[in-house]
């Protein structure tokens, strides 16, 4: 009985092989049983070869994005590794420079320096640079019936008395409900530097359609104060001139690329927005623009500097005007213009040097505050 099953089961293998293989061929000398243990190891080892490939095929292609994303993980960002460009320098690279105290700069010594070279720009006859009494002979001469109104910051507890003005307001004559005529605003470097003026802020009004200008002849006049203007803006109404340290203009893209890349930083006085708030009845301050330095540094809000530092060591004036073509007019007439002069070198410079004395101050307040806490006498038990 045994020997008939295996017999039966060899005659099923045989027949399998045969159908799969087909008649294997046996040579003189050859075993037959071994002729087919050998086609079934081939058959064998192809299907090992086979899923082996497959296999391969997966893991390559599982493999390959990661690769990729590795790759990719390892290039280096040119947003947070690479310094920016500064304006105008080509190809050249310069890391950001934060504004520090120097005997030039970030001192009262160093504000009283810059401002004795900020003079090359000025608005009727006010030159950047100018002490404050100047300042306002000269806005008289201009016109006798303006009067300057401080607007002051609160008192800060770490500096009792000192009382810091970083604005002079010179109203219209004709009041506030002159249709015409010129609003002044002198910016100026406050405690503990001498008072500067590094800001004129002009703004005016050209009354009805009677009496407005024509836009051509007021810019052409611009142009022959000042000279050709570095950029004219998008839309064309507004016209920038940037000066370097040394007083040298700017002109055209590094001109643009510079007024974007320092326009977050220039907020005082842009745009005829003096502080970023109004000040109170009282003829204060309260988290201006001007606090926000004093306690922050100027950077305060872009990040703590600029490439190679030109955002505190340049001047502007800033142009903006609004214009219409009236009905029944061909020309194009002059509604208001706001016009700004600014040494950005001179204001952060007066800004570093008061910043700096009021973290001095804060400092030693926050001192004294310890040791009078340290001498008061534990709990009894």
């Amino acid at each position: 009985m045994r020997k008939r099953v295996i017999a039966a089961i060899g005659l099923c293998v045989v027949s399998a092989t045969i159908l799969t293989w087909g008649m294997p061929t046996i040579s003189a000398g050859e075993d037959f049983f071994e002729k087919l243990k050998k086609a079934a190891e081939e058959r064998q080892r192809q299907r090992q070869l086979q899923q082996q490939q497959q296999s391969g095929q997966q893991r390559q292609q599982q493999q390959q994005p990661q690769s990729q994303q590795s790759t990719q993980s390892q290039q280096p960002s040119s947003q947070t590794q690479q310094p920016r460009s500064v304006p105008g320098g080509g190809t050249q690279r310069l890391p950001d420079v934060k504004p520090q105290p120097s005997p030039d700069f970030g001192t009262t010594e160093g504000t009283a320096k810059i401002a004795a070279n900020a003079g090359f720009l000025q608005v009727v006859g006010i030159k950047l640079g100018m002490p404050v009494k100047d300042a306002q002979d000269a806005l008289k001469a201009y016109n006798a019936g303006y009067k300057t109104e401080p607007l002051t910051l609160r008192e800060y507890e770490a500096l009792p008395g000192v009382l810091m003005t970083p604005v002079l307001h010179a109203p219209n004559p004709g009041g506030p409900n002159a249709t015409s005529g010129d609003d002044f605003h002198l910016l100026i470097t406050y405690a503990p530097n001498e008072a500067f003026v590094w800001g004129v802020v002009r703004s005016m009004g050209f009354g009805t359609n009677a009496t407005r200008p024509p836009v051509d002849s007021t810019l052409a006049g611009l142009r022959e104060k000042y000279g050709p203007e570095s950029s004219r803006q998008p839309g064309g109404n507004r016209l920038i001139w940037i000066y370097d340290a040394q007083g040298k203009q700017m002109m055209g893209q590094p001109a643009i690329d510079m007024y974007n890349l320092c326009s977050q930083t220039w907020q005082v006085g842009q745009a005829g927005s003096i502080a970023g708030n109004n000040p109170g009845r009282d003829g204060q301050f309260s988290n201006s623009w001007f606090d926000q330095q004093l306690k922050g540094g100027y950077y305060y809000g872009t990040g703590g500097g600029s490439p190679g530092g030109v955002c505190h060591t340049h001047s502007v004036l800033d142009v903006y005007y609004t214009h219409a073509v009236p009905a029944g007019s061909a020309a194009d007439l002059m509604i208001s213009m706001t016009m700004g002069a600014y040494s950005r070198h001179l204001e952060a410079s007066g800004v570093t040097a008061a910043h700096t004395h009021l973290m001095t101050e804060v400092g030693k307040l926050n001192d004294k505050r310890r040791d009078e806490e340290n001498q008061r006498g534990g709990m009894k038990f």
